[in-house]
């Protein structure tokens, strides 16, 4: 992914102290250092499968000021202020209020313009200090209480908004506001609506076909190799753009309508999507080695397509209920 980073501006916002400092100059993009560490950041981000897509609601004040600036009655500053400000009020409401720096920016991905907002946690670090005195030089070392996270670490809260079709997607924590767990990204920034994201798709299908097959006597491990087995499929097909969830049902509880009916049904409850994107992390969750761990301490690993398979897997049920695993067709055994 290709990041041309046009305009940026950094806020801090500690509502922990009561202390804000909006900024009225944007940040210098043409310096590397800066370029460098803001476009890191946002390619770590931006195609995350943890990202919800959310649609803004129609009284969205942040869509408002977002049109204004598309048709330049306001201007980036103002925008990233107004953006800094909603936040600063809603984390002051909170009760566990922490230090923050907020990056607003303007960025181009594939000609597509985004609007992206980082809420960078300032985190404490011990860094050190040269002092001299008397011609004598005395190195210290102090803390420093508001380092802005490493462009290996993925930042936690972040929305991007595109000005081309006002499309966004967004990723948050919940934080308490009066006893009641807020997100404040989607309910007092952004005003929006959103669906779960890809990760949270897949990681719910996942747990759901587990959930119907156990309440239902099935075979969990089957569930699970199935699953596999259909996104293996999907890939090799070329169809994997989406994650059908009607053709999982389909392959997941074939000949097993009613398991088919409610697994359908609690996907439908959960919130998921009948049509999940393909990601990644969805691409890798989902298509992964099925892992056993047995009660004597072994741990075992193998496609999903070898289960059930006579020819490499065995999995027996013996006269006094315990289980064996036989592994057959070895040529070679290779100790790592």
């Amino acid at each position: 992914m290709i990041v041309g980073l046009k305009k940026a501006i950094l806020h801090i916002i500690d509502a922990s102290s009561g202390i804000n400092v909006f900024s009225d100059e944007l940040l210098d993009v043409d310096s590397a250092e800066i370029n460098t560490f803001i476009t890191k950041h946002i390619e770590k981000i931006y195609d995350s499968a943890s990202l919800r897509p959310a649609v803004f609601k129609e009284t969205s004040g942040f869509k408002a000021k977002i049109e204004q600036y598309k048709s330049g009655s306001a201007d980036f500053i103002e925008l990233s202020q107004n953006a800094a400000r909603r936040l600063y009020d809603a984390f002051a409401a909170s009760e566990e209020p922490k230090p923050s720096d907020l990056i607003v920016i303007e960025f181009v991905v594939n000609d597509e313009s985004i609007i992206g907002i980082l809420k960078c946690d300032n985190k404490t670090g011990m860094t050190h200090k040269v002092s001299q005195d008397d011609g004598r030089i005395f190195n210290n070392i102090i803390n420093h209480y508001a380092i802005l996270p490493p462009v290996s670490q993925k930042i936690a809260e972040s929305a991007f908004i595109s000005l081309r079709d006002g499309t966004v997607k967004y990723a948050a924590k919940t934080h308490k506001i009066d006893g009641t767990a807020t997100d404040i990204f989607a309910e007092l920034l952004l005003e929006c609506e959103f669906e779960i994201s890809p990760r949270e798709s897949a990681n719910t299908v996942t747990r759901i076909a587990k959930k119907v097959a156990l309440e239902n006597g099935a075979d969990t491990m089957e569930t699970q190799a199935r699953i596999k087995e259909y996104v293996t499929e999907s890939i090799e097909e070329n169809e994997f753009m989406y994650v059908d969830t009607e053709r999982v049902a389909n392959k997941v509880f074939d000949g097993l309508p009613s398991m088919r009916d409610e697994f359908t049904q609690k996907l439908e409850r959960a919130g998921v999507p009948k049509m999940v994107e393909a990601s990644k992390y969805l691409t890798k969750k989902l298509t992964s080695d099925i892992k056993l761990v047995t009660d004597t301490g072994v741990n075992l690993s193998f496609p999903p397509e070898y289960y059930k398979n006579p020819d490499y897997i065995e999995i027996i049920t013996n006269e006094d209920g315990t289980i064996s695993i036989k592994i057959n067709n070895i040529t070679e055994i290779i100790n790592r």
